[in-house]
């Protein structure tokens, strides 16, 4: 851009020295000028944040990973030790419940085997001693004919009259004939031979009332009284 002359005379004025004769006034005093904060650069350093940072060594590293994995694992057991606790308390416990109801269930088994035992062992313990009295039974009327003499004596003292009617088997009439001949005779009995009794056994008659002395009776209420119901005397084992 181009400057015009008058325009150059007034912006450059010509420069004259100072006289040395000449004092410089001086200026008028003044307020103080507050001091200048330093500049930036001046200023007092602060201390660097991370001036005593440094990066931790392979071992410190190594060792910072080491902890950090015993501290996990010591969480995760108590964790998982707790839990495991609880969760093997319920699992035994469910284990015991099942092992008691099972030890119950053989229990109760084992009670029922020996009550079937039982009543099998009673069973034939009853059948043998009915078997065993049978025989007892059958051998004393074989033995002891005479035996017919109490059975009847016990009948006719259950019938206080007299002109009682006596039905015995044909052998066991002749015995009595024999035995209680005199007494026969003085309470005016009658016998009355009937060879469908079973010896040993007797039918006595008298004002109305009959006395059943026969061995099927006297069996059957024997049994009966046992609570069995093999009641029934074979007349032929007899």
């Amino acid at each position: 851009m181009a400057i015009e002359r008058h325009q150059a005379a007034g912006a450059y004025r010509r420069w004259e020295p100072p006289s040395f004769d000449e004092r410089p006034e001086q200026p008028a005093a003044a307020d103080p000028a507050p001091e200048e904060a330093l500049p930036p650069s001046e200023a007092e350093p602060e201390e660097a944040p991370l001036a005593d940072f440094r990066f931790p060594t392979a071992e410190e590293l190594e060792r910072m990973q080491e902890e950090t994995r015993a501290e996990a694992h010591r969480e995760g057991y108590q964790s998982g030790f707790a839990e495991g606790r609880e969760a093997g308390y319920r699992e035994g416990r469910e284990q015991a419940r099942a092992e008691a109801q099972k030890l119950g269930n053989m229990v109760q088994a084992l009670e029922r085997s020996f009550d079937e035992l039982d009543s099998q062992v009673t069973e034939e313990l009853m059948g043998l001693a009915l078997a065993l009295a049978r025989k007892m039974v059958r051998d004393t009327l074989v033995a002891r004919p005479e035996a017919i003499a109490d059975t009847l004596r016990s009948a006719l003292q259950e019938l206080p009259q007299n002109h009682a009617r006596v039905r015995l088997h044909p052998e066991d009439a002749a015995l009595v004939r024999e035995l209680l001949g005199e007494q026969f005779a003085h309470g005016e009995h009658r016998l009355i031979e009937d060879d469908s009794l079973t010896r040993g056994g007797c039918l006595v008659e008298a004002g109305g009332t009959q006395v059943d002395a026969t061995v099927e009776t006297r069996w059957r209420r024997i049994i009966e009284s046992l609570g069995r119901d093999e009641t029934a005397w074979d007349a032929d084992d007899a």
